[in-house]
């Protein structure tokens, strides 16, 4: 899908910089707006989604809308994790964080970022001394992502970094235990009642199933472990031979954590 960046009628000439150092960082084309609507800026453009940037919103225009950058439940699950509770609170606790495991200064690799919730969610948890590298292969979504992020008032934003890519070429680029934990969260196969903006993730994300040779170089990457995330009833891990982790009864998200190959 051909992407190009825009921004609003009359953008702030601090919003024009910006949309163009950002149409630069993701090596896509800068459309300037002018006087036009958004069908004729894609239309000139020659583009089939625009990236419409404003000083605090990264919005994505398809055929079907608008769709403003959101991590959904990601920005209150990232605040609670900034302020933790009694653990002994179930309601307190964050599954993806259980499951994870996360330690202050820990690197993450994140190789299905989505909108970039449980990225968003890991900064929190490693905190200003670790990282998160969050990879995507679809264009619009990468540099969707990645400019919400720059965008967000969350510190713990400033600290994911979004690639571009396949995330089976970008694990056997990556040297063996570059990363404390790798994480997958696959597509599911049936799609449930979403936040805003997952739609547009559903539309074009890439829709292949977690391949056990991903899995295993993961596993040569990672210095811990490996989390692989599947919706209810889990057939995804079946088929990878993966056993969830304990959760909540009547749980629509199952984790499965899956030891690093040293």
């Amino acid at each position: 899908m051909r992407l190009a960046v825009t921004t609003p009628l009359h953008p702030s000439p601090a919003e024009e910089a910006s949309a163009r150092d950002a149409a630069g960082r993701h090596g896509v084309p800068y459309a300037p707006r002018g006087n036009r609507s958004l069908a004729t800026v894609a239309a000139d453009a020659a583009a089939d989604a625009l990236l419409l940037l404003r000083a605090r919103d990264a919005i994505l225009v398809l055929a079907d809308g608008e769709h403003r950058w959101s991590p959904g439940m990601g920005a209150l699950r990232a605040k609670r994790a900034a302020r933790p509770g009694d653990p002994r609170d179930a309601t307190a606790r964050d599954p993806f964080l259980d499951a994870a495991g996360l330690l202050a200064g820990d690197a993450v690799l994140d190789c299905t970022v989505g909108l970039g919730a449980d990225a968003l969610v890991a900064a929190v948890a490693v905190g200003p001394g670790g990282r998160v590298v969050g990879v995507e292969s679809s264009v619009p979504l990468a540099a969707w992502v990645a400019e919400g992020l720059r965008r967000s008032p969350l510190e713990a934003a400033r600290r994911v970094e979004i690639r571009q890519g396949d995330h089976a070429e970008a694990l056997a680029a990556l040297p063996e235990r570059s990363f404390d934990v790798v994480v997958f969260d696959p597509m599911f196969r049936h799609a449930r009642a979403e936040p805003g903006g997952f739609a547009a993730v559903r539309r074009l994300a890439d829709v292949r199933p977690l391949s056990p040779a991903a899995l295993e170089r993961a596993r040569r990457v990672a210095r811990r472990w490996v989390v692989v995330k599947d919706g209810a009833p889990g057939w995804d891990l079946t088929r990878l031979g993966l056993v969830p982790l304990p959760s909540a009864r009547g749980a629509h998200r199952y984790y499965a954590r899956v030891p690093a190959i040293l």
